[in-house]
């Protein structure tokens, strides 16, 4: 996925298009997922709150530089 792809779901998302919330979740969720995981065991009230939480940040989230947001993804 493209840096300018992925700008473009985020101003989506932040306008309200819920269909770009779940792209950008989609992309996100190994790592979310990989956060889930407390003492070698995934927690799915963890992964639901951190989902929230995605979401959250998703809709306030501030562009500065598009330069090179691929790098969050591992």
């Amino acid at each position: 996925m493209s840096d300018s792809f992925l700008r473009q779901l985020f101003d989506a998302a932040q306008n309200g298009d819920g269909d770009a919330i779940g792209v950008i979740l989609e992309v996100f969720k190994p790592m979310i997922y990989k956060n889930s995981c407390i003492n070698g065991y995934f927690d799915y009230d963890c992964f639901q709150e951190l989902c929230i939480k995605f979401i959250c940040c998703i809709k306030t989230f501030k562009f500065t530089n598009i330069s090179d947001i691929t790098k969050y993804f591992n």
